[in-house]
């Protein structure tokens, strides 16, 4: 049996997301990096539209930004599996880090 993902890693998109109203006003940047296991052929390029897409919408948390990238996938592709890293590269705070974010992993129960 084979298992084949598709990936986008560390795409850089602009998005209005985040609990402070500056965050959701002037928007944030963010790294998405994404991973699709599905029976279906998936279309990097397609995939690559669908982040642009969600990431032009407003969010108070990362994590709705993940939700809406996860539904908007499996109506599309109807995965096995898929992984969702999401990382703040500005944040607007005093920080001693490069990035802070969320990873999600969601499966398909069988």
């Amino acid at each position: 049996m084979k298992v084949r993902s598709v990936f986008i890693e560390k795409m850089k998109v602009h998005v209005k997301c985040g609990v402070y109203k500056e965050e959701r006003e002037l928007g944030v940047q963010a790294e998405v990096s994404v991973k699709v296991t599905s029976d279906e052929f998936v279309d990097y390029q397609e995939l690559h539209s669908l982040i642009l897409r969600v990431s032009a919408q407003t969010f108070t948390y990362i994590e709705d930004f993940q939700d809406q990238l996860l539904d908007e996938i499996k109506n599309k592709w109807n995965p096995k599996k898929v992984m969702i890293k999401i990382a703040k590269i500005s944040i607007p705070f005093q920080h001693s880090f490069e990035r802070a974010g969320v990873e999600l992993i969601w499966k398909r129960e069988e």
